[in-house]
């Protein structure tokens, strides 16, 4: 009982803390607001400065995205049941998706940029769409979104690694979700796992692993004459 007292001090000490967090009586600091999880997950991977991540994107596929943590660039390769792998470079300013191979109308120009507020271009519309979906699964940023709420948290060992998991309630694209976040001893998340009901079907469950933090990421979008246009509707 003792112990669990001091737990509970502990985490009522946590809860005076608007951004750090306290340690947990384990060593593992633990955070009683969305808002504090949230800044001290981005401390700690601006600090990294890149990861990896390996997406479980459900029935829309799986995947994996090298990014960069100061602005989000990505670098991805998605593949869906046992079609070609696509990539895709996100980067502050522009969206690109590369054709598969033997399927672009000129070989040396595979590369398509997207406009996701191009009216004009429905299926360059649908395509842009996607690689945001991909590269929010996989943003720490959007993990906690406004309105969230934590209702639990406890230890938990991944990968032979101590981590406290997060459990929230969230709401994404207007649905209820229950989103897991498991956060290790230096503020980084190592999975996520957002879990959305839908109706007379069973939940669909998309899963991030974070790993290599710090190891750089290579992000290069496409020159000028390696793009092709995507004819309008």
């Amino acid at each position: 009982m003792r112990a669990h007292r001091v737990v509970l001090a502990a985490l009522a000490a946590a809860s005076l803390s608007a951004c750090s967090g306290e340690s947990a009586s384990s060593g593992l600091r633990t955070f009683d607001s969305p808002q504090a999880l949230a800044e001290a997950n981005r401390v700690a991977a601006e600090g990294k400065r890149s990861v990896t991540v390996d997406l479980d994107l459900a029935t829309n596929g799986k995947g994996s995205c090298g990014l960069r943590t100061d602005d989000y660039a990505a670098a991805c390769e998605i593949s869906i049941a046992d079609a070609e792998k696509v990539a895709y470079v996100m980067v502050p300013d522009g969206i690109f998706v590369r054709i598969p191979e033997g399927q672009a109308p000129q070989p040396d120009k595979p590369w398509l940029k997207l406009d996701p507020a191009d009216t004009r271009n429905p299926l360059g519309q649908a395509m842009a769409d996607v690689a945001v979906h991909i590269r929010d699964s996989a943003d720490i940023r959007k993990a906690l979104p406004e309105g969230a709420q934590l209702v639990e948290k406890a230890e938990e060992e991944v990968g032979g690694r101590r981590t406290v998991r997060y459990t929230a309630h969230v709401t994404v694209n207007g649905q209820a979700a229950v989103l897991k976040l498991w956060v290790d001893e230096a503020d980084l998340p190592v999975r996520t796992e957002l879990r959305t009901p839908v109706p007379d079907a069973e939940p669909v469950t998309i899963t991030a692993v974070f790993r290599d933090w710090g190891k750089p990421v290579t992000i290069t979008p496409p020159s000028l004459e390696q793009l092709t246009t995507l004819p309008t509707a």
